[in-house]
């Protein structure tokens, strides 16, 4: 499907719908896990992480010295969450591309450390905050015809 047909497209059984910038954010938005995806100097790298959205950016934490937190720093990265149910051949993904940008003013920080912010579920001391401020936002949904 092209950004021109918003027509469903339909595939043995299943229709593939596009979705718009707010469904996608809101879809984000209540998605507690996502996976950041970046290039580093040796290859692609993905990982999950909690994460929230914040002034229209999705933040997370890390760990300040961590390899993560230097490769991210001003790149290209990639925000995927999805939810899918195998057994009904349904379900939903969103990509969000942007900047990977640390947090540092402190009115912003202030602001992620008193919200409803991303609570790391790794161990360790993660205080550093990502902002990742997108650039597109993509989606689809697949459901049963």
């Amino acid at each position: 499907m092209d950004a021109q047909d918003p027509t469903p497209k339909t595939y043995s059984g299943t229709e593939f719908r596009e979705m718009d910038r707010a469904e996608c954010m809101d879809l984000l938005a209540g998605s507690a896990v996502a996976r950041i995806a970046w290039c580093g100097p040796d290859g692609p790298h993905v990982l999950p992480v909690t994460a929230a959205v914040h002034d229209g950016a999705v933040v997370f934490r890390t760990a300040a010295y961590s390899a993560m937190a230097r490769s991210v720093r001003d790149a290209t990265v990639a925000v995927e969450v999805d939810d899918i149910d195998v057994a009904t051949q349904t379900g939903w993904s969103v990509v969000m591309t942007g900047t990977a940008e640390i947090v540092l003013e402190p009115g912003d920080l202030v602001d992620l450390w008193r919200s409803d912010g991303p609570e790391p579920w790794a161990p360790g001391v993660r205080t550093l905050f990502v902002r990742v401020v997108p650039r597109k936002v993509t989606g689809r949904r697949i459901a049963q015809r």
